[in-house]
């Protein structure tokens, strides 16, 4: 049964079949163009009711390896298909089409297809825009943005494939303007921008008018970005990235319009121009943005979109032999997803619900919303899994919190009992379920495999890299940012041989969108063989998301007259690695000066501080690069950057985060010089006062909090336990290293701290007492194979809790202070925590004292006095060790 807009499909199921039976003999008899050079056979359903055929190649043999890696490309093999681009661009197609994908002779085809793209930067490829722009989409018209993804994909695998080694980004010239424009932004909040006329307001009224069908809140099926919603506030903050307000026609919502055909409400040529005139009356009320006169800055660069300057960097690094789905959310916008794996037929996702695009970036957030395939295409995962017995998940997420359980990142099902495979969240845990001969008969996949341990929290509120394994050997393993988290496959490998394909493909949530998960998604793969510890590596250093070089012209300063300049071409520039690191912010990393001048001179001159500008005014934030001299002499250019192919000097190997404002098709960065070349800013970095205590001009105490690595430190040396990365407690400590003490400010010091010191605690105490060669060492004179409640008060206190006091709080302290008054209190509390036989601290769900009939101390494990296992003996012992390695005595210093 599918439902699917209110509509149940199973009423007219009979007459969806033969309308589909219909259009494929119209499509089959329609699209007979092409050649006998191709034969083909027929392929399963894409998922979009139309039956794909599978191209057979018969011509010619290639004349070279790199024709041959382009016929075996995904580009080549799905294109030439003539439900896409092959009933068309070959011979005996359409009239005056462009033979790229000829099925005749395949090195005719290559000859062509390399005019129509840029295997440098896939994405900037002719062929790209063409579709793009509604050329002949096999998905329909409404989903150009889909294809132009999944072109872009096959692209790039074709790329990979021409290229020998490792593929290298060549430099070129930028385009030169500078940032000292009329640049107009938003104003912050909807109040400010009202204040300045009704103009916005007429603007907010025209989407509402005619866009709040879709892109509204409130509606039955809501789409992100919701810029036509109903609450004001809302709206104003959601059409921030889609309008340009220094040249208003260029904007998304007036170009969805005019070029796209999206939506017109009456005709598109006027309705464009009615979008225009709504953000120009808006816009003419902003005053302008101009730069500080007072800077030496550079020239300007925008990262993407029609006017991006960005190159992207070279791609790649990546281990995708085996890949067989794969959703990288390029798209930015829209309610579909594409399959970039270039496996046919591709799983494209519709999404449905609260899920938001995080920008061209790549991702969505799910909110309660899912993305979901077809049954049709989603059984590809069935039938390349049961081919190889084997498979392996792969995503790049960020969870949004620790509390959320039952969350389903992905999932192959037909509901919450009835799934294929299935990958979760449960508060600091991830989840795998697999349907297999040794698991439930179900078809839940149970007896789950999960991260969840007494010493680590491997799923945390942070981007991470989760791989889930399978095969029929080893069964299923968890990794999290290429660590093994020793999660074990009780249930053992099995035979998959029983998956059903009548499921359908889910992300973000279940088919009936009662497992939600909160949380971003960059990246979700599916490989039909297991992964390697060592190939899961490289997919973990590859990292996530797409990252370009910006060139920031500097020839205005550096000397020479032909040299870093030669009509309006610039030459000399300072350039960095800049990504959109999330939905708030961009990454720019590792600077370098570069001269592109292909008959270069010797330059020579010193540079100082660098700060990064955005749309006219230096970053408040993420400075990172202010402390930058270096003399730039052609004599110390090298191959600073194994994937660049230009020679330069890198000028800092650090990174440093700055504020999104407008988005990265929007913003336009600038650099300013502390010093170039002679040329000084004037630039104020506030008044700058004599070393205080305290920046706040207040008293500051003497003694602080350790902060995380003197803590993690700390901890090793009191008990032995090793913190190398290797072994628990350092991976444990990788963990929760984040929720750790940063400064040594008390005020900053919050119970999120405490959980965190308490949670290390407990695992450098749980591997204390399982070695006895450490435990011999601390607490020499103490027995442990007995019960703890036959162990006297004295012993406790002699050989467990002296021990742990005076190797935590400083050695001889009971031979130093005599009068024993700060020691005994702790002494005491500890002993207390161990032997106390009252009834009376345990505390029930109204935090009421209430007697449960045993005595509270730690010891004991019963009222009646009954013997105590003598595993209960070492449980003691890691609890009046926990008790004082994670207490102000020890944190504080």
């Amino acid at each position: 049964i599918y439902k699917r807009g209110g509509i149940d499909m199973t009423k007219n199921i009979s007459a969806v079949r033969l309308l589909v039976i219909t259009g494929l003999l119209f499509v089959i008899t329609a699209c007979s163009g092409g050649s006998g050079g191709g034969g083909s056979n027929q392929q399963p359903n894409n998922g979009q009711g139309v039956v794909e055929e599978e191209f057979i190649y018969s011509g010619p043999s290639p004349d070279s390896d790199e024709i041959r890696n382009f016929m075996s490309s995904s580009f080549y093999g799905n294109l030439a298909i003539e439900q896409r681009c092959g009933s068309c661009h070959t011979p005996g197609g359409e009239a005056g089409s462009i033979d790229f994908v000829n099925r005749d002779d395949v090195n005719l085809a290559w000859q062509t297809a390399k005019t129509l793209v840029n295997l440098a930067e896939p994405s900037a490829s002719a062929l790209v825009a063409k579709v793009a722009g509604g050329h002949q989409c096999w998905l329909g018209a409404a989903k150009a943005t889909t294809c132009a993804v999944t072109i872009t994909a096959y692209i790039e695998d074709w790329a990979r494939g021409a290229s020998t080694g490792v593929s290298l980004v060549s430099l070129s010239p930028r385009n030169i303007y500078s940032p000292d424009a009329q640049i107009r932004f938003f104003p912050a909040t909807l109040v400010d921008a009202q204040t300045l006329g009704s103009e916005i307001d007429d603007l907010l009224t025209l989407t509402n008018t005619y866009c709040s069908g879709c892109h509204n809140d409130a509606v039955a099926s809501p789409q992100s970005p919701y810029f036509a919603s109903n609450t004001a506030t809302v709206a104003y903050d959601a059409i921030k990235s889609k309008v340009d307000l220094t040249t208003p026609a260029q904007s998304r919502l007036v170009s969805r319009l005019a070029t796209d055909g999206h939506q017109c409400w009456s005709d598109c040529a006027s309705d464009a121009a009615a979008m225009t005139a709504a953000i120009t009356a808006f816009a003419n009320n902003i005053v302008p943005n101009n730069i500080d006169s007072g800077l030496r800055f550079s020239m300007a660069q925008i990262l993407e979109g029609a006017n991006g300057d960005g190159i992207a960097a070279a791609s790649g690094g990546r281990h995708d032999v085996d890949l067989i789905a794969k959703w990288e959310f390029r798209e930015g916008a829209g309610v579909t997803v594409a399959d970039t794996s270039g496996v046919r037929p591709e799983i494209e996702l519709s999404i449905f619900g609260d899920v938001t695009w995080l920008g061209s970036g790549g991702g969505v957030r799910f909110s309660g919303g899912k993305a979901q395939g077809g049954v049709e295409s989603s059984a590809k995962l069935a039938n390349l899994v049961a081919k190889t017995g084997e498979y392996t998940i792969e995503a790049w997420v960020a969870p949004y919190n620790v509390t959320q359980e039952e969350a389903w990142m992905l999932g192959y099902s037909g509901g919450v009992a009835s799934r294929n495979l299935l990958a979760a969240q449960d508060l600091y845990s991830y989840e795998f379920y697999n349907r297999s001969s040794v698991t439930d008969d179900n078809g839940a996949g149970e007896p789950v495999v999960t991260t969840e341990n007494d010493t680590t929290e491997f799923a945390q509120a942070a981007l991470q890299h989760v791989v889930m394994t399978y095969d029929s050997v080893a069964g299923r393993k968890i990794y999290v940012n290429g660590i093994d988290t020793g999660a074990a496959d009780e249930a053992g490998g099995g035979i998959i041989n029983s998956w059903n394909q009548s499921f359908a493909v889910t992300l973000g949530n279940s088919v009936g969108l009662d497992r939600p998960w909160q949380g971003a998604m960059r990246m979700m793969a599916v490989h039909n063989r297991k992964l390697t510890e060592e190939q899961i590596q490289i997919n973990y250093d590859a990292g996530i998301g797409k990252k370009y070089y910006l060139l920031f012209s500097v020839a205005d300063y550096v000397s020479g007259s032909d040299n870093c300049r030669s009509g309006a071409t610039d030459y000399c520039y300072v350039g960095f690695e800049v990504s959109q690191y999330d939905e708030f912010s961009y990454l720019f990393n590792q600077p370098f000066f570069v001269n592109l001048n292909p008959d270069p001179k010797p330059v020579n001159f010193n540079l100082q501080g660098i700060r990064l500008g955005v749309n006219g005014q230096l970053a408040n934030v993420g400075q990172g690069f202010v402390n930058v001299s270096e003399n730039i002499n052609t004599d110390r250019f090298s191959q600073f950057n194994a994937q660049l192919a230009n020679p330069g000097l890198l000028l800092s190997s650090q990174g440093t985060i700055i504020p999104l404002v407008a988005g990265s098709e929007q913003d336009i960065f600038f650099l300013s010089f502390d010093q170039i070349n002679g040329n000084a800013s004037t630039v104020s970095d506030g008044d700058i006062k004599p070393f205080a205590y305290s920046l706040i001009g207040e008293q500051s105490p003497d003694i602080a909090v350790r902060t995380f690595d003197a803590i993690n430190q700390t901890f090793a040396e009191i008990t032995g336990v090793s913190a190398a990365q290797a072994n628990p407690a350092g991976l444990a400590f990788s963990q929760l290293k984040s929720q750790l003490p940063t400064v040594s400010a008390f005020n900053a010091y919050l119970a999120s701290h405490q959980m965190a010191v308490t949670q290390l605690a407990a695992v450098y105490c749980d591997e204390l007492v399982k070695d006895s060669g450490l435990t011999t060492a601390l607490f020499p004179g103490f027995i442990f194979n007995r019960s703890s409640s036959s162990i006297l008060e004295s012993d406790w206190r002699t050989n467990i809790v002296q021990p742990l006091i005076n190797q935590s709080l400083n050695t001889g302290l009971y031979g130093i202070d005599p009068g024993m008054t700060a020691i005994a209190n702790i002494e005491n509390e500890v002993v207390d925590l161990i032997i106390d036989a009252n009834d009376l601290k345990p505390y029930d769900s109204g935090f009421i004292s209430t007697p449960d009939g045993k005595r509270d101390g730690l010891m004991w494990c019963d009222g009646a006095g009954g013997a105590c296992p003598t595993s209960r003996t070492n449980d003691v012992v890691k609890g009046a060790c926990i008790s004082i390695l994670a207490s102000g005595a020890l944190l504080i210093h």
